[in-house]
């Protein structure tokens, strides 16, 4: 019991969701350790997997199948790991005694005991014989038992939920909710289940468990489950306690794995030249930018800002504070190869007259002349926080778009436009801290969003290694590194300041660890330092806080009224006294 309390502490704490690996060869138990796993499942299937089998070759009477796990999880991964392996049984065989079988397996050295190859993938006549034989799902549930009481942990496969029912009667430690087996790859199921689907059966299913019995751990698994943004939709949407992967964690990623690169060594010669040449500049573009990450959007957002900066066309970066966007803003000026300066200039904090800066101004009483930023040859104007312009600054720039040509402040004489102009802004929200629709039509071919970092964790380790290799700049010791569990404290931090928060971070635990390798204690003293620095924020008026509510809830009134603690009439009430209601 101790050791399923510290299975169970993610669920606990909320730190993050347990992550089960069902496996069969101990190079891959050894690699998802080493990735963070909670816990193994030594199952037939993924023996099978591993010789080049479907997993549904598991429920076929191809060998002994207990004898057949047994075998290779103690010679490949029972003593190779330091996570708890759960051996998956097989009650099938009607000659089996179950409390002397589950005597042996805890004899082994395994933690707990999980009920697969499962009946759960039978259905119709076959099932119906199979539980009138007395040798379905209750024999099954039975085995559970003997392991509870040999002091395993009792990891319950259920579909239905007169079979979640019976896991629930029986007091099953774990209850893992399997939408059958996956799709994806070369060997993926038809599903029945679309991820939308699965997300509602499994928030029902969970919600029965909970209201029966709340200390039992609920996992998902199987289906149309193929990726981590799958995993975390229907997690979230369920309140499930974390996810179990069997193929999506060995069939799939070794089949993409191996193509690809099989692939890529029968064509290098005919991308050699192509490649390179598109690397160069795009290195070069992450390298201004002090861009680093291996994420789709980067890779986008990079490709993006080497097109567009060969051309004159405007453009709008559009991202959260502390990203970078500014620098980014420049090195698209640097590869344009422009002769001018890069000139920024901020709307929100700037006391300079905004139409006088950009346009300039023609002699008036109390005016002398002067020149606009937008005359300067071959410049880029950088205009950040660029919705805190006036409407009327805005519709100036929309004209100057159109005509290629603007007019002093106070004169009427056109003026041609010499310098180029890149807005940048924050994603629009229901404060109304977007552009007009005059000045962003103009944006429409050439506006580069930057991703918040939350949103692209994959990037966070290679940012973090930008960071070191910048802050080693001189150093005689080793080079610096970060540690597994020391990356895993950065991908649960949400990073509200986005990179610019996480290299503070970086640089402060750097500074303070005393050895070339950061922990994760190094990294959350650095989060708590951090934490104390940031100015507190000023408090919410009420209607900016329901809107916040809102949106965090994908406006969902219930959801919304549960998140902020007051009953769905009141939220009614305060959305009708602030004109949120349509």
């Amino acid at each position: 019991m101790r050791l399923l309390q510290e299975i169970a502490r993610g669920r606990l704490t909320g730190d993050e969701p347990l992550v089960g690996a069902a496996i069969g060869v101990g190079m891959t138990a050894e690699a998802a350790e080493r990735g963070g796993a909670d816990f193994l499942l030594a199952l037939n299937a993924g023996r099978y997997r591993v010789m080049g089998a479907a997993s549904i070759a598991a429920m076929l009477p191809l060998d002994d199948s207990n004898r057949f796990t047994d075998t290779f999880a103690r010679r490949e991964i029972l003593d190779q790991v330091a996570i708890p392996v759960f051996f998956g049984a097989c009650a099938f065989n009607p000659q089996l005694d179950l409390d002397a079988f589950m005597g042996e397996v805890a004899d082994a050295g395994y933690h707990g005991v999980a009920n697969f190859p499962t009946v759960t993938h039978y259905d119709g006549s076959f099932r119906k014989a199979l539980e009138e034989a007395g040798i379905g799902y209750g024999r099954e549930v039975q085995m559970l038992r003997e392991a509870k009481s040999r002091g395993l942990v009792a990891f319950g496969y259920a579909k239905t939920r007169n079979e979640i029912q019976q896991m629930l009667d029986a007091e099953i430690d774990v209850i893992c909710l399997n939408f059958g087996w996956n799709a994806g790859g070369s060997r993926g199921v038809p599903q029945i289940f679309t991820i939308e689907e699965a997300a509602d059966r499994a928030r029902r299913i969970i919600h029965q468990v909970r209201q029966v019995r709340p200390e039992t751990i609920c996992l998902v698994e199987g289906g149309p489950i193929v990726n981590p943004e799958d995993m975390y939709r229907v997690c979230r949407d369920a309140k499930a306690d974390g996810y179990v992967g069997g193929s999506t964690l060995d069939r799939l990623p070794l089949e993409l794995s191996v193509m690809q690169v099989t692939s890529a060594f029968k064509a290098i010669n005919v991308l050699r030249e192509a490649d390179q040449a598109q690397s160069k500049e795009i290195a070069h573009a992450a390298r201004l930018a002090g861009v680093a990450g291996q994420s789709a959007s980067i890779r986008t957002m990079l490709e993006q800002a080497v097109r567009l900066a060969g051309t004159s066309l405007p453009v709008l970066i559009v991202g959260e504070r502390g990203l970078g966007r500014t620098t980014l803003a420049r090195s698209i000026h640097a590869l344009g190869k422009r002769r001018g300066p890069a000139i920024v200039f901020n709307a929100r904090t700037s006391e300079l007259d905004h139409e006088e800066f950009l346009f300039g101004a023609e002699p008036s009483f109390g005016r002398v002349r002067r020149t606009g930023a937008m005359e300067t040859a071959h410049a880029t104007i950088v205009v950040e926080e660029a919705h805190h312009l006036s409407e009327s600054t805005q519709k100036r720039l929309a004209d100057l778009l159109e005509r290629g040509a603007f007019e002093r402040v106070g004169g009427e004489r056109p003026v041609q436009a010499q310098a180029r102009l890149v807005a940048i802004t924050t994603p629009p929200s229901r404060n109304g801290d977007a552009l007009i629709a005059e000045l962003a039509h103009h944006f429409g071919a050439s506006r580069i969003d930057v991703p918040a970092l939350r949103d692209r964790p994959e990037d966070i380790p290679a940012y973090a290694r930008l960071v070191l290799e910048a802050v080693g700049v001189g150093r005689a010791a080793e080079p610096l590194e970060i540690t597994a569990d020391g990356i895993r404290t950065l991908f649960a931090h949400s990073w509200p300041d986005n990179t610019r928060e996480l290299r503070r971070v970086v640089e402060r635990a750097a500074v303070a660890c005393e050895t070339r390798m950061i922990g994760a204690a190094d990294i959350k003293a650095a989060l708590e330092d951090r934490n104390r620095e940031r100015p507190l924020a000023p408090p919410m008026a009420e209607k900016e806080w329901i809107v916040d509510a809102l949106r965090r809830n994908r406006f969902r009134r219930g959801k919304t009224a549960e998140f902020l603690g007051v009953s769905r009439k009141t939220l009614y009430n305060k959305m009708r006294l602030h004109g949120l209601l349509e």
